[in-house]
């Protein structure tokens, strides 16, 4: 989503929409959510470009739900733990 990704990758953003499945980047304010209102869209346009987000150091945090480092090894754990409680009685398997 915009969210994560203007976190992650450090880059101003606007939602346009009027609701999300991302608080924890509202909670950051990742990113602004405006709606569709033309003259909310151009206040935070100017908010955008006076707070230069984007140029050189970080100036918000890195959502933390965001960084995890160790993503890949946690997935294959779960798939692991989970592969013979789904053989099992989603497929019947012996």
């Amino acid at each position: 989503t915009i969210t994560e990704e203007s976190s992650i990758l450090n880059f101003p953003a606007l939602n346009l929409r009027d609701v999300h499945e991302r608080p924890e980047g509202f909670e950051e304010a990742a990113v602004m959510f405006v709606g569709l209102n033309s003259e909310r869209i151009f206040q935070a346009i100017e908010i955008l470009r006076e707070q230069k987000r984007g140029q050189g150091e970080r100036d918000l945090y890195l959502v933390s739900d965001y960084s995890i480092d160790n993503v890949s090894l946690k997935v294959l754990r779960i798939i692991m733990s989970y592969t013979n409680f789904v053989n099992h009685k989603i497929w019947k398997k012996a």
